[in-house]
Parts: structure tokens; sequence; C-alpha cells
């Protein structure tokens, strides 16, 4: 039925219905479009990724350089292609899960539940996605201690043997 044969009351009536209808699926639409950009943000912040020269300064102050005869940029190239500097990387692995800067796996060197870890650094896996890196790079000494750096695939693969100054280029290491 058109809209001018209709009363003027019922049309006044069904034009304001429309509008409510309108409006209401615009808010929602407004509310879905908030909540989403809000869990982005949540996301971003929850995931930091470090410069270069702040794992530099950073593996420095906390001894790195020279560490068991490896150079600082030895630390900071595996550190790199392990998280590309994300302090809050977790990863699944064959067994257990890897975490933070330097992919620290649950099964042998942290604590995260895992069935049979061993927990070696004894410290919780949580520990290794803090932003200071204390536990990281403790927990990495120890691996370092034990294993050498062999012990990261990365390090063979992208950092053994290759000219390491070109990670501490442009940063300030005194």
């Amino acid at each position: 039925m058109p809209l001018n044969s209709i009363h003027p009351q019922s049309e006044l009536l069904f034009r304001q219905q429309i509008l409510k209808v309108n409006f209401l699926s615009s808010s929602a639409n407004m509310r879905v479009a908030i909540a989403v950009l809000c869990l982005m943000w949540l996301c971003s912040c929850e995931s930091r990724t470090l410069g270069r020269c702040d794992v530099v300064r950073i593996f420095k102050q906390q001894g790195l350089d020279g560490f068991e005869g490896f150079s600082l940029g030895n630390y900071v190239c595996t550190a790199y292609w392990e998280s590309r500097f994300k302090t809050h990387r977790v990863r699944s692995a064959d067994t257990g899960k890897d975490y933070g800067i330097f992919q620290i796996n649950s099964f042998k060197w942290c604590d995260d539940g895992t069935p049979g870890g061993k927990n070696k650094c004894n410290v919780l896996c949580s520990d290794l996605l803090k932003d200071d890196l204390k536990a990281s790079v403790e927990c990495a000494k120890l691996i370092v201690k034990s294993d050498g750096l062999k012990s990261w695939d990365t390090w063979d693969s992208y950092c053994n043997g290759r000219k390491m100054t070109r990670w501490l280029k442009g940063c300030d290491t005194h």
C-alpha cells in the first residue's frame, strides 16, 4: 500500500518506526566498530617490538657482550631471527611452546605446565615475555653455558660465521 494512501498520523508513526530501526541499527554498528577497534588496540599493546638499538643496550647492560666468548652481535642476531625482537611472542613447538625474544622452549627451560617439562632455568615461561628481558637473558645465559648458541637453529643458519658488527651499527654501545 503506498504511503500517500495511509492516514497522515499512521504515516507519521510508520516513518518514526523506520527512523528508530535505522538509528538502532546504526548505533549497533557503531558499538561493534568501537569494540573491534578496542580489541585491535589491546592486541597491539600486548605485543611489543623493541628497536634493534634498544635490544643492543639491554643485552649489553645485562652482560651478554662477550658472554661465553660470543660477541654482543651474536645475541642480537639470534634474538632478531627468533622473534623479530617481539618480547611477547609465543609459538607452538614440537614439544611445548617457545617464549619471548629468544623463543625459549617450555619443555626444557621454563614452566608453563607442559607435561614432563624440566624448567632448567627455574622460571615461569610468562616471565620470559616481560619487556625488561631480565628473565630471558638469564635463561639464555644458562642455555649458552649448557649448549652454546648452537642451541638455536637460527643462530647456526643466520648468524654463525657472519659479520656481527652490522647488528650493532648506529647503536651507542659505550
